[in-house]
């Protein structure tokens, strides 16, 4: 169970949570669920603070980097390059690369007590149809974003790129844990030999 507290109205997922390591007072909130506060249950250590998790991918200190190159040939055409982050209510899963990677987010507690939240990317914009950005998102249902880019042009190549983070906040609109997203994808035509 998360740890909440009674905000005279409604009991709040607490987003920050902070210990004295001899020096100073240090967030448990992390990437990769590396530090966490945990309690023993009486036979092990479990995890109740934070209740989610966001892995940094494909590396560890990374941030979020998906990239898609693809490449075709005349007749074969278009050629499409895409990735994406989506989550649902209990996962999240990345594809780049013609590849993907998932893991769970929902560590402990029920997934309505968590958002999403994706700010609005600078440089080229999510494609139509994902999820909204610069919103609050109920983790109660799947959301999608996806960055694309498609060419039929022989001999060129077609790029997209965007910045962005993806955040999971608690009801009251605080930030538990947050990732920076940095997208890239590029369909290139070429003459067949």
């Amino acid at each position: 169970m998360p740890l909440k507290v009674w905000d005279g109205s409604t009991w709040q997922v607490q987003a920050q949570l902070k210990v004295w390591n001899g020096s100073s007072w240090a967030p448990t909130n992390a990437l990769n669920n590396a530090k966490s506060a945990r309690v023993w249950n009486g036979s092990s250590w479990v995890q109740f603070h934070p209740g989610v998790q966001i892995n940094e991918y494909p590396n560890v200190g990374s941030g979020l980097s998906l990239y898609q190159y693809s490449q075709g040939d005349v007749p074969f055409v278009p050629v499409v390059a895409y990735t994406s982050i989506a989550i649902d209510s209990t996962g999240i899963f990345y594809i780049d690369d013609q590849s993907a990677y998932s893991f769970t987010w929902l560590l402990t507690g029920s997934n309505t007590d968590y958002y999403a939240y994706m700010d609005a990317p600078s440089g080229d914009p999510f494609d139509a149809g994902s999820a909204a950005t610069n919103t609050s998102l109920q983790l109660n249902t799947l959301r999608v974003w996806v960055l694309s880019v498609e060419n039929s042009v022989n001999n060129s190549s077609v790029f997209k790129s965007l910045l962005s983070t993806l955040r999971i906040k608690n009801s009251a609109g605080t930030d538990i844990l947050s990732v920076d997203v940095n997208m890239y994808v590029e369909a290139q035509v070429g003459i067949p030999p």
